[in-house]
């Protein structure tokens, strides 16, 4: 009788201790503060670099990735965005809930970016990515909806998918484009990326964007 009640006992504090852990990662996937922390560039001494989990977001020049992300954060203008491709050449970290880092990359794939600055610019990307791949739980890459998957967001695909990432791929504005041409887009993407799941989100009318964000803080949280 003595074992029996011991077992029963153990399995409650079990039990509470999984209702505990269960309900702080629950509190956790809730958005509560957002800052911008610090950029980093392909001169900086040494990655800004801790042991925080942390997403990736890559893409093309106007895929609205800044729109993207303030929508996630639910701010307004928290990420700049310039209107010359080439320009932000810098990693810029934001820091959700003191726990978490969602990183700007800089665009790439813009064709008639100076061959000095894209050289830059991919340089960047590699470096920032190959000395945080120990902590980047997912990398999110963005296509327009207005155009199929571009050879540059292929190429990129398959240099993630070697290093071992989990990868995201996500057509953005997917409110400016009539569903048949959203549903080609959505098979373009599905035959380039191999059949992988593909998200569809618009930053303008917050289409699918809690969903999203419920999404990143999945990866985000259950796999730190």
């Amino acid at each position: 009788m003595q074992n029996s009640n011991l077992q029963v006992l153990y399995l409650i504090l079990f039990l509470n201790a999984k209702n505990k852990e269960i309900n702080s990662i629950k509190n956790d996937m809730k958005l509560k503060e957002v800052k911008f922390v610090k950029s980093v560039d392909i001169n900086s001494k040494e990655v800004f670099f801790d042991e925080k989990p942390e997403i990736v977001f890559l893409g093309r020049s106007n895929v609205w990735k800044s729109s993207l992300m303030n929508a996630i954060f639910e701010t307004k203008d928290l990420v700049k965005t310039s209107s010359v491709p080439g320009k932000t050449r810098t990693a810029n970290l934001f820091l959700l809930n003191n726990k978490y880092y969602f990183t700007d990359l800089p665009w790439y794939g813009f064709a008639k970016m100076w061959k000095e600055k894209k050289q830059d610019i991919d340089s960047l990307i590699s470096w920032y990515i190959d000395e945080k791949k120990a902590n980047i739980k997912t990398a999110i890459i963005l296509i327009d909806s207005k155009l199929w998957p571009q050879e540059s967001d292929e190429g990129m695909y398959r240099y993630l998918l070697e290093l071992g990432f989990d990868i995201t791929i996500v057509i953005t504005k997917i409110d400016k484009v009539k569903n048949n041409n959203l549903k080609n887009t959505l098979t373009m993407c599905e035959k380039s990326f191999f059949w992988q799941p593909i998200y569809q989100v618009s930053s303008k009318n917050l289409t699918w964007i809690k969903e999203f964000r419920n999404l990143l803080f999945e990866k985000i949280v259950w796999q730190k």
